[in-house]
């Protein structure tokens, strides 16, 4: 049997309601997946499955906002809003409570992937999931050019998730998603906690048996809808997963054709300047060889002038 919880949540300063969802014991889904006596939130996604998610959301919120309308309408004409506000912030603080709860547990069963699959901490298998992870954190933020030339190409070329790192991807999603809705809510209470501080006019004590009936009705409500929910959430996780992998690895491809590119433009530009030094020695040495033989040639020219002179000096001697 599921708990279900329901939320005030204002939108441009007019109440409504939110959706918490929390099971009694562990639930196996049909996907493989586990909720680990915790919840699951479903946020303001738009598209794809997400719509559906929304659509039965909505329905079941609106019924459990007209019951617990109703009863604040009959128990606090006056000060509906104000009350409507506090007990807001009560259902925020225990979804806040229920969140970080929900979520430790989702950490935990993500930590006891590495166990349950047998996976070495030193394994090419974990290093390949820590560098997922990394690279997205750089290709969400637009950085992915910071990872090394050897990290895009083992992005690129690392080919299909095994189901281990898949499955903590997906546990990666679900606590980023949570982590969102606390960020979320934490404002929201913010928001009514400064509404109700302004306020001049008494506040009525609320949490009166009317109340409490109107909240498990609502609570009826929304238990019918709840484990669907829970588990169209888990399928647009491990497909939000199986997106951004895809966009991921593609950019690490782009990413190490480029360093690619770098590199062999480098290395071109290093063969002509190579090129250049050699052209310049060989012209240096022909010079110094030229130089050399003129050298030799003014030797020559000085010898045979001596050796003219000589002869000339044989040819008087021998007249006389």
């Amino acid at each position: 049997m599921a708990t279900v919880t329901i939320n005030l949540a204002g939108i441009n300063g007019t109440p409504g309601y939110g959706i918490h969802a929390a099971n009694d014991s562990n639930t196996e889904k049909g996907d493989g997946s586990q909720v680990k006596n915790g919840s699951v939130f479903i946020g303001n996604k738009k598209g794809g499955i997400s719509d559906l998610i929304e659509q039965k959301r909505a329905q079941a919120r609106k019924q459990a906002t007209k019951v617990l309308r109703d009863q604040f309408a009959r128990d606090n004409k006056i000060t509906d809003n104000m009350n409507e506000m506090r007990a807001r912030n009560a259902e925020i603080m225990g979804e806040l409570n229920g969140l970080a709860e929900q979520k430790k547990g989702f950490m935990e069963e993500r930590d006891a992937l590495q166990e349950k699959f047998g996976i070495d901490p030193d394994s090419q298998e974990q290093k390949d999931l820590e560098l997922l992870r990394k690279a997205n954190n750089y290709f969400e933020s637009g950085n992915l050019a910071i990872l090394t030339k050897d990290e895009l190409e083992r992005l690129a070329n690392m080919g299909e998730r095994t189901e281990y790192q898949q499955r903590a991807l997906e546990y990666d999603a679900i606590i980023e998603h949570i982590t969102s809705i606390e960020t979320k809510l934490n404002g929201e209470k913010m928001g009514n906690t400064s509404s109700i501080t302004a306020a001049k006019q008494a506040i009525l004590e609320a949490g009166g048996k009317g109340i409490r009936a109107a909240k498990e009705a609502a609570e009826s409500i929304l238990d019918a809808a709840s484990d669907s929910i829970i588990g169209m959430l888990w399928q647009d996780a491990k497909k939000h997963v199986d997106e951004e992998m895809e966009k991921l690895v593609e950019a690490a491809k782009e990413q190490a054709e480029k360093k690619e590119e770098q590199e062999e433009k480098l290395e071109e530009s290093k063969e002509e300047k190579e090129e250049q030094e050699e052209m310049t020695e060989a012209i240096r040495e022909t010079a110094s060889e030229q130089e050399k033989l003129q050298g030799e040639i003014k030797k020559i020219l000085a010898e045979a002038e001596l050796l003219e002179e000589d002869m000339k000096g044989l040819v008087v001697n021998d007249v006389m």
